[in-house]
């Protein structure tokens, strides 16, 4: 569950990667450099080795074609790459230095207009019942660090983390307890099943227990005030 502020910034990021949404949808049967979709997925792949916030690539064909059915090809000088889609239509595309170096053709099995790709950047922990503050620190921090290897456009675009998220099932009655040396503060999630947890710089000291009263959809930054 993203804010509506997160996703319209995410939308103007998009944007200014251009074609990159239908980038391989024009591709087909005919073959493109490689290294075009390296330059165009370079702010993505910029995020490469961070642990919590990975950009989701989707493939979203057209009716009746389903994400199996679409295949990706690139003709390496050691052997052809075949990339299909998970279950859920995500994709990994081997952007790797030496590949774009390479440049090797890519194609597609589909024709041109029946593909395309959605693209999410949503900062994420693993789903987990206990946690520590210091561990959401670290996906801040590391948000932070996605923004920093941007260009300053991007930089300018991306929205700013306003609190800790956590998302439950909506009108769960869920809460949240952070056991502070002092005491439990407890938080309940409102009618859409959110707990904002606030940056508090005196909480990384103590490093508090958070414990969750049930298991999270989602446990991620608040972009929204």
């Amino acid at each position: 569950m993203l804010s509506n502020a997160f996703a319209a910034k995410m939308r103007a990021m998009r944007r200014i990667l251009p074609g990159v949404l239908l980038a391989l949808a024009a591709t087909q049967a005919h073959a493109r450099p490689f290294k075009d979709m390296c330059e165009q997925f370079e702010p993505l792949r910029k995020l490469a080795g961070l642990k919590y916030v990975k950009p989701l690539v989707r493939v979203q064909p057209k009716e009746p074609l389903k994400p199996q059915d679409v295949t990706f090809t690139i003709a390496a000088k050691a052997g052809p790459i075949l990339v299909t889609p998970g279950p859920e239509g995500t994709i990994e595309l081997p952007f790797s230095d030496s590949l774009c170096a390479e440049n090797p053709d890519i194609s597609i099995n589909q024709p041109a207009g029946t593909v395309s790709l959605g693209i999410s950047i949503d900062p994420r922990l693993p789903p987990a019942r206990t946690l520590d503050y210091r561990l959401l620190e670290s996906l801040r921090r590391e948000w932070d660090e996605a923004i920093s290897r941007q260009s300053l456009v991007w930089r300018l675009m991306a929205p700013s983390a306003k609190a800790y998220e956590i998302a439950f099932a909506p009108g769960s009655g869920a809460s949240a307890e952070i056991r502070l040396p002092q005491g439990t503060r407890r938080l309940v999630a409102d009618e859409k099943g959110i707990v904002r947890i606030p940056f508090e710089d005196a909480w990384i000291a103590a490093n508090p227990a958070i414990v969750l009263s049930e298991m999270p959809r989602r446990i991620g930054l608040a972009f929204k005030g």
